[in-house]
């Protein structure tokens, strides 16, 4: 008893004699056959990286758009700070001691406060995690 495999969609041409001598279809049809599991799986990797592309790309924009409204804050921060120091010279100018000393010490205060005080959002986002204990 004689025994064979092969491996793929298309039999070796051994074969295809065999099964030309069953019906001259089969081998045109198992050829047909192949090209369009082919043709369908080379549809279906496509799609996985046009999916895997659009992702990259919308990750990409958010990144871009995190970038912009992280440099707008620094900004926002930066003019504001300078305005606040403007203000406080200008106290300074007109001989206003306890306003420039409630400037700073209220401006030191939020400063400092800002370092030692949690922020809350990322609290609750800790707090809202899953935890890994049962």
């Amino acid at each position: 008893m004689l025994s064979e495999s092969f491996q793929g969609p298309i039999p070796p041409p051994s074969v295809l004699e065999r099964y030309s001598a069953i019906d001259a279809k089969i081998p045109l049809m198992i050829l047909e056959m192949a090209m369009k599991e082919q043709d369908y799986r080379h549809r279906i990797e496509q799609s996985k990286i046009e999916i895997v592309d659009k992702k990259i790309e919308e990750q990409a924009v958010a990144l871009r758009n995190d970038f912009k409204f992280g440099t707008r804050g620094q900004w926002l921060t930066f003019v504001t700070a300078t305005v606040f120091l403007a203000v406080l010279a200008f106290f300074g100018y007109l001989g206003l001691e306890t306003a420039i000393c409630w400037g700073f010490g209220t401006g030191g205060f939020i400063v400092i406060s800002r370092f030692f005080v949690l922020n809350r959002s990322d609290k609750l986002k800790e707090d809202s995690l899953p935890s890994a204990r049962p």
